[in-house]
């Protein structure tokens, strides 16, 4: 072990190699970009030239956006408008090739791989309800038995014709009720 020591002691860095590095002008960190991290739910390989083929047209940006790969079935989808990412997450639920996808924002504080996927907003409609009950306080009553109601801008929007619709943010994680 002493020898160990003796020798670790003769190494020295040189002018070159002892430069320093300020990561505080990193790009991902001065940028304007707005990045969604998507787990795929499938055990299949992914093909990212696929995945936008297929979401470019559905999404319809207003700007381009670029997908960077993670690992372990997570694509980062890196938009320059934050409307368009913001777009993206109004109108879940998403699924690719007949698995669904679950999208978040990212900040690049913690790898991509250690983010937990575990929440997914739906639509639920709500059905056989008496004409009475088509109101959306009825409805933001029993989403909240389901999950997590998700506020919506125009309550008219939670009543249409003969049944009520509310957005619920579900934990699928866990198992449903």
């Amino acid at each position: 072990m002493e020898e160990v020591l003796k020798d670790w002691k003769k190494l020295s860095l040189t002018t070159t190699e002892d430069v320093k590095l300020n990561l505080k002008k990193s790009k991902h960190l001065t940028s304007r970009e707005y990045v969604l991290a998507a787990k795929f739910m499938t055990r299949r390989a992914l093909n990212i030239e696929a995945v936008g083929r297929t979401f470019k047209p559905l999404w319809r940006a207003r700007k381009d956006f670029k997908i960077r790969e993670a690992g372990d079935h997570i694509l980062l989808f890196v938009f320059e408008l934050e409307t368009d990412a913001e777009r993206v997450l109004a109108t879940e639920p998403w699924s690719f090739d007949k698995h669904v996808v679950i999208f978040q924002r990212y900040d690049f504080s913690i790898l991509a791989k250690q983010l937990r996927f575990t929440k997914l907003t739906f639509w639920v409609q709500l059905h056989s309800l008496p004409m009475s009950m088509l109101d959306p306080e009825v409805a933001v009553e029993i989403g909240e038995t389901i999950g997590t109601v998700i506020p919506s801008e125009y309550a008219k929007e939670m009543v249409e014709g003969d049944f009520l619709r509310v957005r619920v943010e579900i934990d699928v994680s866990k198992p449903l009720c």
